[in-house]
């Protein structure tokens, strides 16, 4: 038993709406980042990363759209600024985790309690 020819198309177009599915909720995160940190300079990066991934979601939405009505044209050109996309968003990521005051503050040792300092529950009391 063969598939029908429409499959592929369909599962490609979902493939792209989960795209841009992810993509709006990183943007989310990424848009969280840059207005919990007081919208110093450092949050631009953050924001425009944001800014990227919605205009792939809108991208990734197209796409989806167009597969759907068997228009199969300018998809290696959607891929291609997919992927830059990606890659740009992927190092601003990347920066933020290694570079980010906040994350190394939370990581520090002082700020993870040591065992001793819990006191002991014994027989369900203090």
């Amino acid at each position: 038993m063969t598939a029908a020819p429409t499959y592929p198309g369909e599962r490609t177009a979902l493939a792209w709406r989960r795209t841009a599915v992810a993509a709006m909720g990183t943007a989310v995160l990424f848009a969280n980042h840059a207005s919990t940190s007081g919208w110093r300079p450092a949050a631009i990066a953050p924001a425009l990363a944001a800014f990227v991934l919605l205009c792939v979601a809108g991208l990734s939405y197209a796409r989806n759209r167009s597969l759907q009505q068997g228009r199969w044209g300018n998809g290696p050109l959607v891929i291609a600024i997919t992927t830059v996309a990606i890659l740009a968003v992927t190092g601003v990521a990347l920066a933020i985790g290694l570079t980010d005051p906040g994350k190394r503050q939370a990581l520090s040792t002082d700020a993870v309690p040591i065992l001793s300092d819990i006191p002991a529950v014994i027989g369900g009391r203090q």
